[in-house]
Formats: C-alpha cells, sequence, structure tokens
C-alpha cells in the first residue's frame, strides 16, 4: 500500500485550522513540550474494544470504536483541552472540553486515504497552560490470515448462493491482535486456479471491511478456484501441486499471507484437492511506524 506522502502537510494544515480557532499557545505547548511519560501510565493489554490508560487519575476510559478513539475523563478535575501526540512526536489532533463536558473522540481511521502511524501515542490532559495528567496509548493492529476455506469442502457457511459458481469462491480468516481496527481494501490472489485460468499472474477483488481486533471471515468477491471458462479450461496435466498466495492490503499495519498448496488433478477432470496451508511473514506497509 502506498505510503501517506500528504502527511506532514496535512499535520501543517491541522496545526493553522487549530491557531486559528484562537486556542491559547500554552495549550498548544503542551503537545510538543517533550513531556516525559511515567511508565507506570503504559499498556499494551487491552479489554474488548477498550485500550488501558492504567496509572492515569485523569483518563478513566480509553475505547476504540469503528473509526473514532473515545475518551472519557474524571469530572473530579478540570481538563480544558485534550492533545493526541503521535509516535513521532507531532500533534495528531486536539480536542477541546466545555465546561461540564467529560467526552471527547479523535477520528483515526478514516482520517487520511492512506494508513496512520502505529505504535505508542500519547494523550496530554491540559488545563489552561497546565498539564494535567499523561498517558501512553498503544495503537497498532496486527493481522494473520490463519485459514483459507473452500467453498466446496465448507457448503454450510455464508456464501452468496445466488451465483451460479458459488462453490469457486474462498474465505479468508484474518485475525487481528492489535489494539485498534485495521480496514481491508483488497484479497490478491496470486497463483490461483481462476489467475492461470485467466492466463495471469494473479487475480484481484477489492474491499472495504472493518477489521476489529478477534477474527473476521471475509468472502471473496469471486471466483478463486476455478478451472472451467467460457473460452476454455485449464491443462491440469501440465500442473502438478502447486502454491497459492492470497495477501490482504490493510490501511493499518502489515500486509498478511497465506500460501496453499493445491495439487491439480488430470485433465479428465481437472479436480483440486488442498494439500497444505500456512501463514506467510507479513509484508510491511505505510501504516508501520
Amino acid at each position: 500500500m502506498t505510503e501517506n506522502t500528504n502527511r506532514d502537510d496535512s499535520g501543517i494544515a491541522r496545526r493553522a485550522v487549530l491557531a486559528s480557532l484562537g486556542l491559547s499557545t500554552a495549550a498548544l505547548a503542551g503537545c510538543t513540550s517533550g513531556t516525559s511519560t511515567d511508565p507506570s501510565n503504559t499498556s499494551n493489554s487491552t479489554d474488548g474494544n477498550g485500550i488501558s490508560a492504567e496509572g492515569s487519575d485523569v483518563f478513566t476510559s480509553v475505547e476504540m470504536g469503528d473509526a473514532n478513539l473515545e475518551i472519557e475523563v474524571t469530572d473530579d478535575v478540570s481538563v480544558e483541552f485534550i492533545n493526541l501526540i503521535d509516535p513521532n512526536g507531532e500533534l495528531f489532533d486536539q480536542q477541546r472540553l466545555a465546561s461540564g463536558e467529560t467526552t471527547t473522540s479523535f477520528e483515526v481511521l478514516g482520517r487520511d486515504q492512506d494508513s496512520i502511524l502505529t505504535g505508542d501515542y500519547e494523550l496530554i490532559a491540559l488545563d489552561g497552560g497546565e498539564q494535567v495528567d499523561t498517558t501512553t496509548l498503544t495503537l497498532e493492529a496486527e493481522c494473520t490470515i490463519t485459514d483459507v476455506l473452500w467453498a466446496v469442502e465448507n457448503p454450510d457457511m455464508e456464501w452468496d448462493k445466488n451465483s451460479p459458481v458459488w462453490d469457486e469462491y474462498a474465505a479468508v480468516v484474518i485475525e487481528n491482535t492489535g489494539t485498534i481496527p485495521s480496514l481491508l481494501t483488497e484479497l490478491q490472489w496470486k497463483g490461483s486456479p481462476v489467475a492461470r485460468l485467466l492466463s495471469k499472474e494473479s487475480q484481484s477483488y477489492y474491499h472495504e471491511t472493518h477489521l476489529p481486533p478477534g477474527k473476521t471471515t471475509v468472502y471473496s468477491k469471486g471466483s478463486v478456484y476455478a478451472t472451467d471458462g467460457a473460452v476454455h479450461s485449464l491443462d491440469c496435466d501440465e500442473l502438478g501441486t502447486e502454491p497459492m498466495t492470497v495477501t490482504a492490503h490493510v490501511q493499518v499495519g502489515s500486509n498478511p499471507s497465506y500460501t496453499q498448496q493445491i495439487k491439480y488433478g488430470d485433465s479428465q477432470s481437472c479436480e483440486l484437492t488442498i494439500v497444505d496451508g500456512s501463514s506467510d511473514e507479513p509484508i510491511s506497509s505505510g501504516g508501520e511506524n
């Protein structure tokens, strides 16, 4: 996935907008002061979509929704601004709390077309020019393809059986062990039977699927295991056991891959047999820090 080359420009634009709102320079200074964070406030643990702010006296709840980071602060302490600092130490965004407000949110996914930086973010609570509290959050998505399933072998799954070739479809099980969702944008099937049938190196289908922490099953948008076409069929006599690699292109984190060994039958039937499969090393994408 292409790295977001507009990140610096967008950061400058965000700072210009903040300045135009007339926010105090003392409050903005809190985001770049290099304030050290107490290690006791840092935690990588998660509870559902909750992100731990353990050790903080001000941030009582930090949760990740589909796209937004939801923040709640205690009503016992006055907080006027909350700054979110990215892993490079740059101001990612700033929110202002009106008097009596205790909740706010930061848009994380969907903010930019390309991926976001993953790693340790810092939340800073400010009251006027005074820093009230700070805590560190780990925002990352770690996706792995754990299985690739063929419709023929799994007919009871939720296939689109309105399609006359639904039994040629595949499903990919993606597990996200990170703390925030990622977004699947494409499944690329290199060396798949349908790609060989079409005399192509790979066949791609585009998706827009959220991958929250946990496991998500994604169904292909078209044929994967096709050996017969409208014009011709595969000459399976020339094929033995061949690899098929599916790569999931994701917005946050590295792109996971999975390789499946497929045994092709003879020219009479060209029956397919899945021999084995395993996850590959993830491919680095622009979302990594």
